[in-house]
């Protein structure tokens, strides 16, 4: 896997947590900064916890120590299928253009878990076409754990002072992003 396709990777999952942050600073009264750290924690576990979870299936001895090429090459179109998937969905959300009802309330952590658990499915997603490509999972994690926080903090950030703006062209960016990396994948490696 290149270095741009990684850092494509770890932007769209950037922008997915960027637009929970930015949909739910949009709706505070003022910025308490406990509470963002407190969801950047929640934040930051799920998506390095998905990760891990999704590399580790593809480290079964069956996928890990085969050298079929056969196998080899399903892997790389697996991975591809899960990016083109998120992408669809990204670009689906960019489409659809749910209009977003911005009303004042407090951040519910709840809400925000929710919110977070779909997004971990899509990391852990990623953590599957990270593992068959065969990337350093370390690094990998890591950039997702540190990532997760500078976008939960920035989409508050930006949520708070400029409201819901631009959302469905940052969801198409990111599904772009995802969908170049799946054809890539399917063209270099198939």
């Amino acid at each position: 896997m290149s270095i741009l396709e990684s850092t494509l990777i770890v932007a769209a999952l950037f922008i997915n947590i960027f637009l929970i942050g930015q949909y739910e600073g949009s709706m505070v009264r003022r910025m308490d900064w406990r509470t963002i750290a407190v969801i950047c924690l929640i934040v930051g576990v799920f998506e390095t916890f998905s990760m891990w979870i999704g590399y580790l299936l593809t480290r079964i001895p069956f996928f890990s120590e085969s050298q079929s090429q056969d196998l080899r090459r399903f892997c790389y179109f697996v991975a591809a299928v899960l990016f083109l998937s998120i992408a669809v969905y990204m670009i689906y959300k960019a489409i659809l253009r749910t209009p977003i009802q911005e009303k004042l309330r407090e951040i519910a952590y709840k809400r925000i878990a929710k919110e977070v658990i779909l997004v971990a499915l899509f990391t852990f997603m990623a953590g599957i076409g990270w593992g068959f490509i065969g990337h350093n999972i370390y690094m990998a994690t890591g950039v997702v754990g540190a990532a997760t926080v500078v976008a939960t903090v920035c989409g508050i950030y930006v949520g708070y002072s400029q409201g819901c703006r631009m959302r469905y062209a940052i969801y198409g960016t990111g599904g772009a992003m995802l969908a170049f990396v799946g054809a890539d994948i399917l063209i270099r490696y198939l």
